[in-house]
């Protein structure tokens, strides 16, 4: 990173609203044009995911929590511990290892937006270039170097480092997810029919259902609506 940035790593904050009582921020980097908060995801196999979906899926199969709406409740939290007048200067980043692909909103992909996907290989990358498209549209940094530190001693004081609050945050989190894949079943979009993951695979995969499931019978629905 730029000599001018500073960055922190591993990150427990206080989050009320979040299930465990807590954000985990796995990495942050402060630069003169933007706080970027950077979710990293590790799984393998294709990533389906878009701006109007609550969930996405790994190969149409497991389902995990958009992560941009995972990383906004993170900023949420962030926001708690500094002035108001830095609430609009944060940049949501997740990045994702070279072991998937994506299949996602391009505008994702566009370096304009203020919510990245990208991969591990070229995080640094992207951050570099945000930053000097940042540049370009603002003639002076929108943070000083005083302003950097402040949000830097701001969120290392909140840095919650107790082994034992980070051990509950774990378990808390585990004990969800292990829920979610309990109560999570495959039903059509349409009658809420059952469906098998083969089904469920099939309908992810192709757009003309726009990320929603079908049963056979409704499948042929959309289907029909699409032939000329």
């Amino acid at each position: 990173m730029p000599k001018e940035c500073r960055y922190l790593s591993d990150l427990l904050v206080k989050n009320p609203k979040a299930k465990s009582g807590y954000s985990q921020i796995d990495h942050l980097v402060l630069s003169p044009y933007g706080i970027f908060v950077i979710e990293t995801k590790n799984y393998q196999g294709t990533i389906y995911g878009g701006k109007d979906r609550k969930t996405w899926s790994v190969n149409g199969k497991f389902k995990m929590m958009n992560p941009f709406v995972q990383n906004y409740g993170h900023i949420k939290a962030l926001t708690s511990f500094i002035d108001e007048k830095y609430h609009d200067l944060f940049i949501s980043v997740v990045s994702f290892t070279k072991r998937c692909t994506f299949k996602v909103d391009l505008d994702y992909r566009k370096i304009a937006s203020n919510e990245l996907i990208v991969y591990d290989i070229e995080l640094s990358e992207f951050i570099h270039r945000k930053i000097s498209v940042l540049k370009i549209h603002h003639k002076e940094p929108l943070l000083t170097q005083s302003d950097i530190l402040t949000i830097f001693n701001a969120f290392s004081k909140a840095n919650i480092t107790d082994p034992k609050a980070r051990e509950e945050h774990n378990r808390l989190l585990k004990t969800h997810v292990s829920e979610q894949k309990t109560s999570t079943s495959s039903t059509c979009s349409v009658c809420n029919k059952p469906v098998s993951d083969k089904v469920k695979t099939y309908c992810l995969s192709n757009n003309i259902f726009n990320g929603k499931v079908y049963c056979y019978e409704h499948q042929k629905v959309v289907q029909n609506k699409f032939k000329p």
